[in-house]
């Protein structure tokens, strides 16, 4: 009976690590398709890294 319990609590685990693992790389993938998106946002920003003014989408 106590079997059971641990081997939830591993695929739980186990869930978690991947659903992680999945958004870090989507997210490397947005930001590696999109280079001038991110360039863009850099250069609105001022030199003292005002972030008022978002960046304008096109």
């Amino acid at each position: 009976m106590t079997i059971l319990p641990a081997l939830l609590g591993l695929v739980a685990l186990a869930t978690m690590a991947t659903l992680v693992v999945l958004a870090v790389r989507r997210d490397r993938d947005i930001r590696h398709n999109a280079p001038g998106a991110a360039v863009s946002a850099a250069s609105v920003r001022g030199p003292a890294g005002d972030r008022s003014a978002p960046p304008a989408v096109r």
